[in-house]
């Protein structure tokens, strides 16, 4: 009966499935799941290599379909309770592979680019926190990410799978969310290079604590604020917009550096920082959205990933200090043994460093081929039709 119910609400469900999109209900102890995954996922199932799926390869692969999947989707439920230790894995009991003509795609007659796959998974207790693994991304560039709503009772969570991230576990606790989106926010930052040349760039600005600390909190105020708008859905800026101008921002500064004197004024550089951090805020804003947010803690996702940024940035700036202060020792070190036979020189000590003007220009060249790279990359992105 289970099984008939669910080829009847598979008819209904396959013209509604968007591409790489995937809906979870847990009931009690069981997963009811609906996936649409790229043909170019599975291996061996496109006999006339058309891209399509026709009814009569379903047929004949079916069962090869079906042990892909067996193998390559796993349910787990993370239970640390005084319960349950560790981790258990479900039972995949229902793995049923389909594929219906879309109506909105006429050649879709011809089979379809997507497979529409419903399986159930049994556990012998009702998962806590239920884990999802899977590395059915398909070849091609649109087909890297794969949306998942779980839904439990009234919680609901979606999340975006990558093949960089293509685990997830739901309904986790708010700390344990908040504790993630920390070392997402810290591995975010220290792996986002235009990010880090940003606040390399406002560091080389000038010396001192004081103006460190003025232009790193006009920033941290500033993307906070952006990303939390964004995030809460009052503000919305497609990635392929915000991209070229956080480049062009590296840019404003490098040349602001190159310009100005070492007495700059701390007001007006705070004032342009804070103005290019709402940009930077919206790009981390963009990157959360393909991590995919914690429904029932958003608040939680958003402040961990926040901090994790900060603790990325003051581990960043402290390494920057730390090579600076390094190449300072070894220079007077090497000035010393070179002046040794003149003390006035020894006295002096060293000449003022061109680093900073070195650091300017290096991130204004760059920052401006990022520019024109993303630029390029965005008019070809918007013109794209939109996939359906």
């Amino acid at each position: 009966m289970l099984v008939g119910l669910l080829t009847l609400a598979s008819r209904a469900v396959a013209h509604m499935m968007p591409a790489q999109q995937g809906t979870i209900n847990i009931i009690d102890n069981t997963v009811f799941s609906a996936w649409s995954l790229p043909l170019s996922a599975f291996v061996g199932s496109d006999d006339n290599h058309d891209g399509r799926l026709s009814q009569s390869e379903l047929q004949h692969h079916s069962a090869d379909l079906r042990a892909q999947i067996g193998r390559r989707v796993h349910f787990y439920n993370d239970c640390y309770s005084d319960s349950c230790h560790g981790a258990t894995a479900g039972r995949l009991e229902l793995v049923m592979p389909m594929v219906e003509p879309d109506e909105r795609d006429s050649s879709s007659m011809a089979g379809s680019t997507h497979v529409l796959v419903l399986m159930q998974a049994t556990f012998d207790a009702a998962p806590q926190s239920l884990r999802v693994e899977t590395d059915l991304f398909g070849t091609a560039a649109n087909e890297r990410q794969f949306t998942i709503k779980a839904t439990r009772g009234t919680d609901a969570e979606i999340v975006v799978l990558t093949p960089a991230r293509s685990a997830h576990a739901f309904f986790r606790s708010a700390w344990q969310v908040l504790a993630d989106y920390v070392a997402l926010g810290i591995e975010h930052i220290l792996g986002g290079t235009d990010h880090l040349l940003f606040v390399l760039t406002i560091i080389a600005g000038a010396a001192g604590w004081r103006y460190w600390f003025g232009v790193l909190t006009s920033s941290t105020i500033a993307h906070s604020i952006s990303l939390s708008l964004s995030v809460l859905g009052l503000v919305r800026v497609p990635a392929a917009i915000v991209e070229p101008p956080i480049a062009a921002s590296i840019v404003v500064m490098a040349v602001l550096n190159l310009r100005q004197r070492a007495d700059v004024m701390l007001r007006q550089h705070m004032a342009i920082v804070l103005a290019c951090g709402l940009l930077h805020g919206l790009g981390f804003a963009s990157a959360l959205a393909d991590m995919g947010l914690r429904g029932a803690y958003r608040v939680a996702s958003v402040v961990g990933f926040n901090v994790g940024i900060e603790v990325g940035q003051a581990a960043f700036l402290c390494a920057v200090l730390a090579v600076g202060a390094f190449r300072r020792v070894v220079h007077w070190a090497w000035l010393t043994r070179r002046a040794a036979p003149s003390m006035h020189m020894m006295l002096s000590g060293p000449k003022p460093l061109a680093m900073p003007r070195v650091v300017s220009w290096s991130a204004a060249l760059l920052g401006l081929f990022w520019f024109l790279d993303r630029l390029g990359a965005s008019a070809q992105l918007m013109a794209q039709p939109v996939m359906r």
